[in-house]
């Protein structure tokens, strides 16, 4: 014979703090949904140095053996949006090998999937947050 587990609605969950922990996973959960409308850093040059950008894509463009990193422009100066590359890469004729990318310092030599990492860090901290509650819910009983 098969038993199934009672299933529980949020508010009939058996004390206040398990309600607060669980609410306030469910909050955490969905900032991390939300894009940031910070402006975005990228790289500039070939120093890597780190600028503010005013626009929405990184660029990072190689013609011939020289490759140079910068802010994509903004309106009609957008190589990004003119040439339709979002976050990939494409050659372009007279510019060469462009790449453009919307995160945070996505233009270096190695692309570092910020959007993972973060979705990978709130996942662990759901999931030790449930581990707490169920564990104090079990106490109790």
């Amino acid at each position: 014979m098969l038993i199934m587990p009672k299933v529980l609605t949020f508010a009939q969950l058996p004390n206040s703090s398990l309600r607060i922990a669980l609410g306030l996973l469910m909050l955490i959960l969905l900032i991390g949904f939300f894009p940031s409308t910070d402006a975005i850093q990228c790289y500039s040059g070939n120093q890597f140095s780190i600028v503010e950008c005013p626009s929405l894509y990184c660029i990072k463009q190689t013609l011939g053996l020289d490759t140079v990193r910068y802010c994509d422009g903004t309106g009609f100066s957008s190589i990004c949006s003119t040439y339709r590359i979002i976050d990939s890469c494409q050659t372009v004729p007279s510019l060469g090998y462009v790449c453009c990318c919307p995160d945070q310092l996505c233009n270096s030599a190695q692309k570092v999937p910020m959007n993972a990492i973060f979705g990978i860090t709130l996942l662990a901290i759901a999931l030790a947050s449930l581990n707490v509650a169920m564990r104090t819910t079990e106490r109790m009983f």
